[in-house]
């Protein structure tokens, strides 16, 4: 950051403190490098100054007259969560720095146990690492915004591939080759597949940019339920596969949207049918609990490595040494809608001992 003037806003209510710091920084800043420091005593005061200046750094005392601990660090970083923070405090506290690290500061220093230098190189690594966050960040946007344009060019032709495939197919002549009727077929499958790949990426996209609303309604979770079994019964039946489910006797009701809801199960039970043994078995299980609900979809396929059991539910993840096709995306979108209904998907797996997914889910809104 050469010939670069770097703004600094110190939020110290100590004016001797607040001295030291500045002529420490003065002292051991390179001559060819300018230093803007301002001074506020009070949070309120840095929260205003904040709100009408552009700073590059905030360094922050937690212990102030008008907020003290942690609620000053999430004042500040909600007021600027553009701008990085490093924590300079007297509280010498392990477990404090730890957690203020965790909520986003960049660093946490002691006074008293740096000198001016390490403060020095603390707020450039974090205006640095700040740089390359919003780089990432904006790089991650381009991509989705990439993926909503091209997936959205993508919808109409192969809308009018599936409709002329479909037209072929329904006026075939008697005489057709079986190798001609089966290359019809493969493309019709094609265009399907490339559908969903389409949905997944549009679902993604609003997912992101945080334009999914849910439709809720009270819903028996047995019919959800019934209706992805009946989609996934064709392709188990292909691999003679048998399906377990277990619903209670009497309804299951709770507030959710039930087609985001059944798009989730009907994807885990595709990756329960996809990576289970042929010949195996699928279980569904619908559990009634006082105030939740708990769905949960088993396998019996090799299961899940402990190091990919978080990673598998990141966008466009793929297992090392995976040989089925897919796109990466299934158990992301499944997290999120049921993130998005306030509910938990996870995992339990061992290698060799199949998979089991849970979604739980409370039986009534939050905020109804």
């Amino acid at each position: 950051m050469e010939d670069a003037v770097i703004r600094v806003l110190l939020v110290e209510d100590n004016p001797g403190d607040a001295r030291l710091i500045r002529e420490m920084l003065r002292d051991s800043g390179p001559r060819k490098s300018t230093m803007d420091l301002s001074f506020a005593d009070r949070l309120s005061g840095g929260l205003e100054r904040l709100r009408s200046e552009k700073f590059d750094l905030v360094l922050l005392d937690l212990t102030l007259p008008d907020s003290s601990g942690l609620e000053t660090f999430e004042s500040v970083h909600s007021a600027a969560p553009s701008v990085p923070i490093v924590v300079l405090s007297g509280l010498d506290d392990e477990a404090v720095a730890v957690r203020a690290v965790q909520f986003g500061a960049q660093d946490y220093l002691v006074k008293g146990q740096v000198d001016g230098g390490a403060i020095l190189r603390s707020m450039r690594y974090a205006i640095e690492r700040q740089r390359l966050e919003d780089a990432r960040a904006d790089l991650e946007h381009q991509r989705d915004e990439f993926f909503s344009s091209v997936s959205h060019d993508l919808r109409t032709p192969v809308a009018a591939i599936k409709a002329a495939i479909g037209v072929v197919l329904a006026n075939e002549p008697q005489n057709m080759p079986a190798s001609l009727h089966r290359l019809l077929g493969n493309i019709d499958l094609a265009a399907d597949e490339l559908t969903k790949l389409i949905e997944n990426l549009l679902e993604m996209a609003r997912l992101q940019a945080g334009r999914v609303e849910l439709w809720r309604s009270p819903v028996d979770l047995r019919e959800v339920v019934a209706r992805a079994v009946r989609n996934i019964e064709p392709l188990a039946a292909e691999r003679n596969q048998t399906l377990v489910v277990q619903v209670p006797d009497q309804p299951v009701v709770a507030e959710v949207d039930g087609e985001r809801l059944g798009r989730v199960l009907r994807n885990l039970l595709a990756n329960a049918q996809k990576y289970g043994r042929e010949g195996g078995r699928i279980w569904l299980a619908l559990e009634d609990r006082t105030d939740e609900v708990c769905i949960s979809v088993t396998d019996d396929g090799p299961g899940i490595a402990a190091e990919d059991q978080q990673r598998i539910f990141e966008r466009f993840y793929r297992v090392s040494g995976s040989t089925t096709t897919g796109t990466g995306l299934g158990l992301a979108i499944a997290r999120a809608l049921v993130e998005l209904h306030g509910g938990r998907l996870s995992v339990e797996s061992a290698a060799g001992a199949g998979s089991t997914f849970f979604i739980t889910l409370a039986k009534k809104r939050s905020d109804s």
